[in-house]
């Protein structure tokens, strides 16, 4: 299943203002979903092409595919219950193949939204004229190739539209999505909605005044997670950098607090990844990735290490300097990242 998406999808975690995240969502289509009684989860089905490929090398690793499709379809949805809160809308939560959405979608339903795990890649236009490359989404990939850029996404449309015209899509980190990424993302996305401007002079104002929301650090224990740590990262520079208490999780420990909601007082460091257009014919794409700082309770974004020479500086369609790169940023927490943190809170 694929589509093409109109836009360039910009990385929603760097643009830490809430006019800059809000700019994801249109007024007719908050207003559209919040009268939207039922979320339907796209229920996920192992390819047989993967599985064919996968069991060449050998049952484990097609057995390890299977169970991590097995592990989304408990997951997914039991996020959605969790996490899903827009101000004004109540909705049920189901779980249907493509299908059986297929027939809801032929009976005319207007109930309902779709939420879709996918991946997002990006590639050359095959047009002469065209300004930018393509943008698409796919099924949900498998990694196996270390030079697969896609990322995976929730995709969120109408149930009346199709896969391909999404009215949100929310990027993860570049894991095959586990219940934490599930849950930051859905997270991250209602804070979105739940912070939409949409009036054109408040959102030139809030984007000349504000740089980040790094004030709600003060007093916040911050969580981080020691799967994520750079194999450099000393933890006793990081006591020292950030002037709040630090708390180490292993990641078994950071998703109980997810499923538990057990965020009281903290903040917590997150690896995002994005795909971006290079507008370079042999390096159509490249993922980025910056670590940030969210509230983990309401989803808001509060600050981001500082960005690079290597990488976009605004929205997404500056052009990084240095093209043909195909990886870019930093997929581990450094102690960097931790300086940076404690230097937004005084900016």
């Amino acid at each position: 299943m694929k589509g093409t998406i109109s836009a360039l999808l910009s990385l929603s975690l760097l643009l830490i203002a809430v006019v800059s995240s809000a700019q994801f969502v249109k007024s007719k289509d908050l207003e559209k979903l919040k009268k939207r009684t039922r979320i339907i989860v796209v229920k996920e089905v192992p390819e047989k092409s993967v599985l064919k490929q996968l069991r060449r090398q050998s049952t484990a690793k097609a057995e390890e595919y299977k169970q991590a499709i097995k592990q989304l379809n408990l997951d997914f949805p039991e996020v959605v219950r969790q996490f899903w809160n827009i101000d004004g809308v109540t909705a049920t939560v189901e779980q249907r193949t493509e299908k059986e959405i297929e027939k809801l979608r032929k009976k005319n339903d207007r109930t309902s939204i779709v939420m879709n795990c996918q991946s997002l890649h990006v590639k050359p236009s095959k047009s002469h004229y065209a300004k930018s490359a393509q943008t698409f989404t796919s099924d949900l990939v498998w990694k196996s190739d270390a030079k697969d850029l896609s990322v995976p996404v929730i995709n969120m449309y109408f149930i009346e539209n199709d896969v391909t015209k999404p009215f949100y899509i929310q990027n993860m980190s570049e894991r095959f999505p586990d219940f934490l990424d599930l849950a930051v993302g859905i997270r991250l996305s209602t804070y979105v909605f739940s912070e939409h401007v949409d009036d054109k002079a408040a959102k030139a104002m809030m984007q000349s005044t504000s740089k980040h929301n790094a004030i709600f650090l003060k007093d916040r224990t911050l969580i981080l997670c020691n799967n994520w740590l750079d194999d450099d990262f000393e933890k006793g520079r990081a006591g020292t950098d950030y002037p709040y208490p630090i708390k180490y999780v292993d990641y078994d420990d950071l998703e109980g607090l997810f499923r538990k909601d057990g965020f009281a007082g903290t903040v917590m460091a997150y690896v995002p990844a994005g795909v971006f257009s290079t507008f370079d014919k042999n390096t159509p794409s490249m993922e980025v990735h910056v670590p940030v700082v969210i509230d983990p309770i309401n989803g808001m974004p509060l600050c981001h290490t500082d960005i690079s020479d290597e990488m976009f500086q605004a929205w997404g369609y500056s052009l990084i300097p240095k093209m043909g790169k195909s990886i870019v940023g930093f997929r581990k927490i450094r102690n960097e990242d931790i300086r940076n943190f404690a230097k937004s809170i005084k900016e």
